[in-house]
């Protein structure tokens, strides 16, 4: 089957078909930007509605992640997931310069993530590989996006990015993060997905059924089958077991991806992560003027 002749509204209802042709290594990047709360902790702090365009270190929140991307070697093009096409442009000027240098396209959102994404998919006519970010993810850098979309490349359908909880408090111990226990480590999330073909569908179709539950890792785990649950509870798994159970129940290649980057991991969920994200953006800056 040809890339892009199937959409990924009848894949999530059929089953994809294994096409198992290669693809270049360019990825487009999805960012998802838009509001799924209309009483978002960071944005209201603002007086905004959208966490988007709350000012982070001089410039609306969406700009960071978005320099990031365009400065890596593996992004080709550059999907905004967005409530209005028109707020963002005004709010974000830079956008119309930045778009002469790579291909910015803006899409509306859906009701959910996995409905945006979707979206997002068919308005590129599944020119795989993708990788998904937020636009909250204020500290990425287009060191960490090569480093994930050249581990992506290797030997998988569906990837996820990781950092050890070790990692994390080395560099920033007061930071709070949600972690996954596993056997041999701890991992928090670093808000980075890549899905390299239609196998991927697979594993987008189980998000869609338990993406209500992304902050109640039990769950997440429960849709795995009961001794992949039990396992999770008692850390009985390792981190490659339990991804290598996750690829048989998803039936594609799941892989998990380990950061070694500490503020891969942080975004701005809160008022609290606003104020310790910004002092982490003023110290690079800092740092780079002493350099």
């Amino acid at each position: 089957m040809a890339v892009g002749s199937t959409s990924p509204q009848d894949m999530l209802a059929d089953g994809p078909d294994r096409a198992g042709g290669a693809h270049n290594g360019a990825f487009t990047a999805v960012i998802l930007a838009g509001s799924r709360n209309i009483h978002d902790t960071v944005a209201s702090l603002f007086g905004g509605h959208f966490k988007a365009l709350v000012s982070i270190h001089s410039k609306p929140m969406l700009l960071h992640p978005l320099e990031a991307l365009m400065g890596s070697k593996f992004i080709k093009r550059i999907v905004i997931i967005f409530d209005d096409e028109d707020l963002l442009y005004e709010t974000c000027p830079e956008l119309e310069g930045l778009s002469k240098h790579i291909d910015i396209s803006v899409v509306s959102c859906r009701p959910t993530i996995c409905g945006s994404v979707i979206q997002a998919l068919e308005a590129t006519e599944c020119t795989w590989p993708y990788l998904l970010t937020t636009t909250d993810h204020a500290l990425l850098t287009s060191e960490m996006v090569d480093y994930f979309c050249e581990h992506a490349l290797v030997d998988s359908d569906l990837a996820v990015g990781l950092v050890e909880r070790t990692v994390i408090e080395a560099s920033h111990p007061t930071s709070k993060r949600t972690y996954l226990s596993f056997k041999d480590t701890a991992l928090s999330g670093a808000n980075l997905f890549a899905f390299m073909g239609e196998e991927a569908m697979n594993g987008i179709r189980l998000w869609k059924s338990i993406e209500q539950e992304r902050k109640k890792p039990w769950k997440l785990f429960a849709a795995f089958g009961l001794v992949s649950f039990f396992g999770f509870l008692t850390k009985r798994f390792t981190v490659a077991e339990a991804f290598g159970r996750a690829s048989k129940r998803i039936g594609a290649r799941a892989r998990a991806i380990k950061l070694p980057f500490a503020e891969a991991a942080i975004d701005v969920d809160s008022p609290k992560d606003y104020a310790q994200v910004s002092g982490i953006l003023e110290a690079r800056v800092a740092n780079t003027s002493v350099d």
